[in-house]
């Protein structure tokens, strides 16, 4: 019987947890019984880290790869934290000037990050390009005309759904998943919203569209019949929509008015809840778990705990002046990510009230030069970032940076900083 037989795991566990990652993980190395405990206390480290949130579902769903193991959790998360990437162009869109930026709509460009595939569109055109075994751009990109403004987009099982300023709505898919060669436009819903369909979120049953003061609820199917066609208003007010959001699970889309935050349950196809808010200058929403909702401000992120209807968390942080917030993500764990309308992204951690880091987006960037260039839409996954904006068009952040800890001398160092 060996000196480790005598030490109780309970003990060992107790011990570990003092342990840095480097150790840790060449503690692995030495028996079946430390192995075990290492890893259960590796398991416990790298759940808290940024950005390499696996636990969530609608996470994985758009990661390319996934992190395997923990050594890339922790270099994926101090890649983050510091800013450690390769910045790529991917589609330089034309520029579309106007003085009074603060009346822009912030959906006249849009982007959707999925597993296989960026869709983005700007304007009338809707353009796709498939993603590699890495996560990175493929080199081919397919773009389709349509003769009405895109005004909003969603994505469901492969399947892209669009809102046009028309007040219709399409379904589109790449005809091979493997080589685009084809864009193709699988049904057209007419006239469902007399004005433009400014939000919209799907389900594999449902598809749920706003205009300026109707919310409509329809099927998701591609069939072609009157049945298929039907679709039912679930909200109709005085007050401008300005964003809605599905809960994970898909049972519930919330809305957030000009002075209201609504909750429609689908299954039920009630109400749920209809909260006043005094502030109306929340522009965007954002289900993060099924009992939490964030909201976007102008200088704030809050998050709102819709089983008590209060505010549990808000993040603040000192911006220059003219900067506002104009859209986010979240991997619906602890990292969220907030794009700027002069040019900025942010990443910010929810356990701590100031944001992590900032990434600049044009590459003469300064961060106490004012210059306007909004970004419309931010979408991420543990190792890549994509963003579209006004005068950058859409550009790829690629933190899947190993080079920095090949040598061992270099990775004891950087492993041994992670207690």
């Amino acid at each position: 019987m060996s000196l480790l037989d005598i030490f109780p795991n309970e003990i060992l566990l107790i011990i570990f947890n003092l342990c840095d990652v480097y150790s840790l993980l060449q503690l692995r190395r030495v028996c079946k019984k430390l192995d075990v405990i290492s890893r259960e206390v590796l398991d416990k480290k790298s759940n808290h880290l940024l950005v390499t949130n696996q636990m969530s579902e609608k996470f994985r769903e758009r990661c390319k790869p996934l992190l395997s193991s923990y050594n890339s959790k922790f270099l994926m998360h101090y890649n983050w934290k510091f800013g450690i990437a390769c910045r790529l162009s991917i589609d330089t869109l034309p520029k579309v000037y106007n003085e009074n930026m603060t009346a822009r709509r912030m959906n006249e460009r849009c982007l959707k990050m999925t597993k296989n595939t960026i869709w983005f569109y700007d304007k009338n055109v809707l353009s796709a390009c498939n993603r590699a075994e890495d996560g990175s751009i493929a080199q081919n990109k397919i773009h389709r005309t349509v003769n009405s403004q895109f005004s909003s987009i969603a994505y469901c099982n492969d399947i892209i759904i669009s809102g046009h300023v028309d007040g219709s709505i399409r379904l589109w898919r790449f005809e091979s998943q493997n080589n685009i060669n084809n864009l193709q436009q699988l049904k057209a819903h007419s006239n469902v919203h007399g004005k433009h369909v400014s939000n919209i979120e799907a389900t594999t049953q449902h598809i749920i569209s706003s205009s300026s003061n109707l919310i409509k609820i329809q099927k998701n199917t591609l069939e072609n019949d009157d049945f298929a066609e039907e679709n039912e208003t679930i909200y109709s007010g005085k007050k401008l929509i300005q964003s809605i959001s599905l809960n994970p699970t898909g049972t519930n889309v919330a809305a957030i008015t000009e002075e209201s935050l609504l909750i429609y349950d689908i299954n039920k196809n009630c109400e749920a809840m209809n909260k006043r808010i005094n502030d109306n200058t929340c522009s965007h929403l954002l289900w993060d778990d099924t009992h939490t909702i964030l909201m976007l401000y102008k200088k704030c992120i809050k998050k709102m705990d819709i089983r008590t209807s209060e505010f549990v968390r808000t993040w603040n942080a000192s911006f220059p002046n003219k900067c506002e917030l104009c859209c986010f993500s979240s991997d619906n764990l602890y990292s969220i990510i907030t794009g700027t309308n002069i040019g900025t992204i942010i990443l910010w951690d929810q356990r701590i009230s100031d944001y992590i880091q900032t990434y600049g987006i044009s590459r003469n960037y300064r961060y106490d030069c004012v210059i306007m260039n909004p970004v419309f839409s931010v979408q991420f996954d543990s190792t890549h970032m994509y963003a579209i904006t006004l005068n950058e068009g859409v550009f790829e952040y690629n933190f899947w940076r190993k080079d920095y800890y090949n040598r061992a001398k270099k990775r004891k160092e950087y492993f041994s900083n992670f207690i």
